[in-house]
């Protein structure tokens, strides 16, 4: 197996610095700054107990990995994607930097995933779908449009360059993937305008009329580094991917 590729953040990422922490939903009423930002967390909160989680996926046994799309947390936290059989977890260790290992190693905490052959073009992501629930509200839509029944969850892809996007990677798991971010926990920024593959999921509503919600993760370009993203600004040219119904 290859070996842990360990970086932190400052130097692996030129396009982000320190700055001041700052709280995940005022980011979205920030001007953008010409330096990205890179924020540490000062408090910690107890892991979880060993074997406490019944919803806990042993990496090692998925299958149909060439076609296989998942997001998820780590088990001990940390963040997972896997992109055409293509694993990527990383982790933040106690110096506060990073640590990214490639391949199907180790346990989520819980895991969304999806066996996508191909992926279509549904069109470009509107630039008012900056909100988390508005950017959900735009891919349901188009899911819908597209056939697929809403009581799943949908994955789906984002593809161009975003103007910007804010992440995280966890210091702990959360409870699941609907849950609230909380980007005091872990390390968390933003990158700035470049390419970026994201994949997520939007979530099966709670009720009729609930707000949709999604899960998505970041990998910057062929970086080994993995983010939970918190919000986004899309941009000209962000797409819309989702996958191909049979015919």
């Amino acid at each position: 197996m290859p070996a842990p590729l360990f970086r932190r953040l400052p130097g692996f990422f030129p396009a982000l610095q320190r700055g001041a922490m700052g709280r995940g939903l005022l980011l979205l009423g920030l001007p953008l700054l010409l330096a990205a930002q890179h924020q540490r967390a000062t408090r910690r909160l107890h892991p979880p107990q060993p074997g406490k989680n019944p919803a806990a996926v042993a990496l090692d046994t998925l299958t149909a990995r060439p076609v296989l799309y998942a997001v998820g947390v780590a088990a001990g936290g940390g963040e997972i994607l896997v992109v055409a059989g293509q694993a990527h977890t990383t982790r933040l260790r106690p110096n506060g930097a990073t640590e990214t290992t490639a391949g199907f190693r180790g346990q989520a905490a819980w895991l969304l995933q999806r066996r996508v052959a191909q992926w279509r073009d549904a069109g470009a992501v509107p630039a008012t779908a900056t909100a988390p629930a508005q950017l959900a509200e735009f891919i349901h839509a188009a899911a819908a449009r597209a056939g697929f029944p809403a009581r799943l969850a949908q994955p789906f892809r984002l593809q161009g360059e975003p103007l910007a996007v804010w992440w995280h990677v966890a210091a702990y798991p959360t409870a699941g993937p609907a849950d609230e971010a909380a980007p005091e926990l872990g390390v968390h920024g933003r990158f700035g305008r470049g390419p970026l593959d994201l994949l997520g999921f939007v979530l099966p509503p709670a009720s009729r009329r609930a707000a949709k919600r999604l899960h998505l993760h970041v990998r910057p370009g062929t970086q080994p580094f993995v983010a939970h993203v918190d919000s986004l600004r899309p941009g000209p040219g962000l797409r819309l991917l989702l996958p191909a119904l049979p015919h």
